[in-house]
């Protein structure tokens, strides 16, 4: 697909509004994540699962009585049989089966993100992607109480958890956009601009000058000894010229104006580089912050009306109710107050503008899908950025599996009462909250750079599984039995997920090359979401080959192991921005060359047509 670009458009500088509006988006939608999707959503299908399940190698229905007054019949005393469900002629039990339903959701969720990601980086579709995916999302999250059986709900659920992985790659590639463009920042990249115009002009001046004083030698010596003898003369001259350098002190004093300068301009890049980190961690964090902060105050409503309706079936799917209208609400507010920050746009003909939105549409969707193939092509240019991912893609399903099995395993290994289980959902986002504030403050105090801080959070995260399996290999090691070991390994869990989200996604940003932020955002999602589905999915086969969720902790443990060497031997940051450098200003050629490319092909066909 041959394709031509608009011109460059002129960025806007970022102002606290806007700011606050993508912060208002993480306020939105981290409230879906931490209400709805793991936490209410999982309880409830799980629920409606077992109300038309059968037990274990008999017909004897799960729920005795299906009513919307409990959560579940299954017996309260001595071991809890398992409960199945039927699609056909294969059983699943019903803890795996919403396992099996959220690698389904995952898997379709990247091929979602690969046929939107680099057409949110052309036109205006960054936003519009933002708007509509966040509207799709909600309207199915509210619909999904309404629903009677297990897999009406369980599409609706589909369909949420795709929208929401699509909008939050829009989102994520509004990170980079708005720092960059904070005033301070612009101010000094132009300072540094201004610097380097300053020392390529000085290059160019001493190269003239060499030539003209080359240029002025030749001549005189050819006045005095003769035009054929110039050329072996004039090169010994140039021999002894440049092995004397005291000869030339005023090209020695224009060397060192050129030296300083050039050290200027080091400095006021690495300056440039740890503000803009800095900046990118702090905003980061802070959206992250604003999400839980949302998170925990849906959960404290949807806790207060659990304990008033004495903990039924329908608190929990008014919970999802309300989390899809917040979710719904609040993204309102951030469609109305960022700005479009448009790319460059594909330049299509008039032929295919005349066919519709919907075409036009599908052109930036095959586009996507070649950008995506060009994109991988290019990870031996990247190698740091492919890297980090790599480690993300283990890194992402090992926390987002605990996260998924976590619920489960309460629910149906515990028992643990609703009351209990939505009190476990609103432990987690507060001491996340509580780490997203602090761990910021204690890069700052240890003077640790983004890179050492990640090390530092997966290698305290890595013990939460590491706990788990010392449990079933000694003897005398915790089981992780009782529902206050849960909720203190919870705890822990909870103060660092949400600084490694945020550490790890500012660390990305800086890394992705300019222009092409929802493209590599889009790759950050996929692979994240790509790995997502195998979590779930291996812990669901363990779940139903050994009857025993916790022998999952082993897989947990490999898994969160992984990253860590990747990470410390294989990412550079400063080797990786200078990457991101070059490609951005590779993308910025290319795309010229096509658009030139272009306008011959359009002024070659106008010219053979008029020739008709």
């Amino acid at each position: 697909m041959r394709v031509s670009f608009s011109p460059a458009p002129v960025e806007p500088p970022t102002n606290k509004k806007e700011i606050w509006a993508w912060y208002s988006y993480a306020f939105a939608s981290e409230a879906y994540v931490v209400v709805a999707l793991t936490s209410f959503i999982p309880i409830t299908l799980e629920a409606l699962a077992s109300q038309e399940g059968h037990l274990y190698g008999t017909n004897e229905p799960c729920v005795a009585k299906p009513s919307n007054s409990t959560i579940t019949g299954a017996p309260q005393e001595g071991e809890r049989p398992r409960c199945m469900i039927s699609f056909g002629h294969i059983e699943v039990d019903t803890a795996s089966f919403v396992m099996y339903l959220t690698s389904l959701a995952v898997l379709l969720q990247a091929l979602t993100v690969v046929s939107i990601s680099s057409m949110a980086d052309h036109g205006s579709y960054r936003k519009k992607q933002l708007v509509v995916f966040s509207a799709l999302g909600s309207v199915a999250t509210m619909l999904i109480g309404a629903m009677p059986y297990v897999w009406m709900a369980g599409a609706l659920s589909v369909i949420a958890n795709v929208s929401f992985g699509a909008g939050i790659v829009c989102f994520n590639a509004y990170l980079p956009l708005l720092v960059r463009n904070i005033e301070q920042l612009r101010l000094k990249r132009e300072q540094l601009t201004r610097i380097e115009g300053e020392i390529e002009g000085d290059t160019e001046q001493q190269q003239t000058d060499r030539r003209n004083d080359d240029d002025t030698a030749g001549l005189a010596l050819a006045e005095r000894i003769g035009v054929t003898e110039v050329a072996a003369a004039f090169e010994e001259e140039e021999g002894n010229r440049r092995s004397d350098e005291p000869l030339v002190t005023g090209q020695q004093v224009t060397g060192q104006s050129l030296e300083q300068k050039k050290r200027l301009c080091s400095e006021i890049s690495e300056q440039l580089n740890e503000e803009k980190g800095h900046l990118m961690g702090q905003i980061s964090a802070r959206g992250f912050a604003s999400g839980y902060f949302g998170g925990i105050l849906l959960l404290l409503v949807c806790l207060y009306i659990s304990y008033l309706d004495k903990s039924s079936m329908w608190s929990l799917k008014f919970g999802i109710f309300l989390s899809g209208l917040w979710w719904c609400l609040f993204a309102g507010l951030a469609g109305v107050w960022l700005k479009e920050r448009p790319g460059r746009e594909l330049i299509l003909s008039d032929q295919d503008r005349k066919r519709g939105s919907l075409w036009v549409a599908s052109r930036y969707v095959v586009y996507s899908w070649n950008r995506v193939g060009g994109t991988i092509v290019q990870a031996r240019k990247l190698p740091n950025a492919f890297a980090f991912l790599i480690s993300w893609f283990f890194l992402s399903d090992g926390y987002t599996s605990i996260a998924n099995v976590a619920v489960l395993f309460a629910k149906t290994s515990l028992r643990l009462s609703q009351t209990l289980l939505i009190l476990l959902s609103l432990v987690v986002p507060i001491c996340a909250l509580i780490g997203t504030l602090a761990f910021p403050r204690l890069q700052k105090a240890l003077g640790y750079d983004q890179k050492q801080m990640v090390m530092l959070l997966l290698i305290l995260l890595v013990m939460v599984p590491v706990y788990g399996t010392l449990g079933l290999i000694l003897p005398f090691w915790p089981k992780l039995s009782s529902a206050g070991e849960l909720f203190a390994l919870a705890s822990y869990y909870g103060l660092l997920i949400g600084a490694v989200q945020s550490f790890c996604r500012s660390m990305f940003a800086d890394l992705v090359p300019k222009g092409r932020e929802s493209e590599f955002f889009g790759l950050y999602a996929i692979t994240d979401k790509g790995s997502s589905w195998l979590g779930p999915l291996a812990i669901a086969a363990i779940t139903d080959a050994t009857q025993e969720i916790r022998n999952a902790f082993i897989f947990l443990l490999v898994l969160l192991s992984l990253p860590i060497p990747i990470i410390y031997f294989g990412v550079d940051m400063h080797q990786g921005r200078l990457d991101a450098e070059k490609a951005s200003q590779e993308l910025l050629q290319s795309q010229e060359a096509q658009t030139d490319r272009g306008i011959a092909d359009e002024d070659e066909r106008e010219r053979l047509l008029s020739a008709v």
